[in-house]
């Protein structure tokens, strides 16, 4: 591209990893950093990999005391070197980066006990990856489907304060989607198991008959078919909806059109 184009030119697609850049030497986690990355190398077990974490200090306690230790029940440091040094390892493709998600599955459960702590695993995939959205979109995906992250997690990460100036990136609206589909996905699986249950339980104190078969079997179909802009989702949880995630201090704008479609089902 001629140079006047330069700037309509976008950023190389490349992780941003913080632990090799200038003036890393400074940063808490950069020796654990480099630890792991020789660890992974060589083929380490996860324990080996949690081993190489154990001593990074915890920056949300202030001293040892135990009620201390009760309110950081995760450690971002842990995380932080952690995730940016695994998913740095495997940037070489989108089949690295899974084979190291699965290989190292069990450190991503230990280091993910609580929603704060997903949310930070989360943080940390958009930091190495900002300049390449579509990877954020798989990686969250893959993390979605193999229960490191919840949904909820996702969506809490999404609407934070930090990622307000992406708001306006398809990518995140893409990832905000695919983890509603998948949470609409495991409600209606719940549902489904939840009415077989009951069926079964009736089938067991009375006697059934072909026409309740031909109904269970219409019910079923009735579930399976597709809804439009989740709508049924939102107008069912609605007010949950509203003292979770649509509170005051949200952009107007987006509380305008949740308000705007309540009082459409109003």
């Amino acid at each position: 591209m001629p140079e006047a184009f330069a700037s309509f030119v976008p950023l190389k697609p490349e992780p941003i990893y913080k632990y090799s850049m200038e003036g890393a030497a400074s940063l808490p986690g950069t020796e654990a950093a480099h630890q792991l990355v020789v660890c992974v190398r060589n083929k380490c077990t996860p324990e080996e990999a949690l081993n190489v974490l154990r001593e990074l200090p915890n920056p949300l306690r202030e001293g040892d005391q135990p009620s201390a230790a009760q309110a950081a029940p995760h450690n971002p440091l842990k995380i932080d070197v952690f995730v940016q040094t695994l998913l740095n390892l495997g940037s070489k493709s989108i089949s690295h980066s899974f084979a190291a998600i699965s290989k190292f599955h069990y450190v991503f459960k230990i280091l993910a006990e609580s929603e704060e702590a997903q949310i930070c695993i989360l943080r940390n995939v958009w930091e190495l990856w900002q300049r390449h959205p579509q990877m954020v979109s798989v990686l969250v995906d893959k993390m979605l489907k193999t229960q490191i992250v919840e949904c909820s997690a996702v969506a809490t990460w999404l609407f934070s304060k930090e990622m307000a100036p992406y708001f306006t990136s398809s990518h995140l609206w893409e990832i905000l989607h695919l983890t509603i589909d998948k949470m609409n996905k495991h409600v209606s699986k719940l549902s489904r198991e939840l009415q077989e249950a009951r069926e079964a339980l009736a089938r067991a104190d009375s006697s059934s008959s072909d026409s309740e078969d031909e109904g269970t079997s219409k019910k079923k179909k009735d579930q399976d078919k597709p809804t439009e802009e989740h709508h049924e989702q939102v107008q069912k949880y609605s007010s949950t909806l509203e003292t979770l995630l649509f509170t005051q201090d949200l952009d107007p704008h987006i509380l305008d059109v949740f308000h705007q479609f309540v009082a459409l089902t109003a």
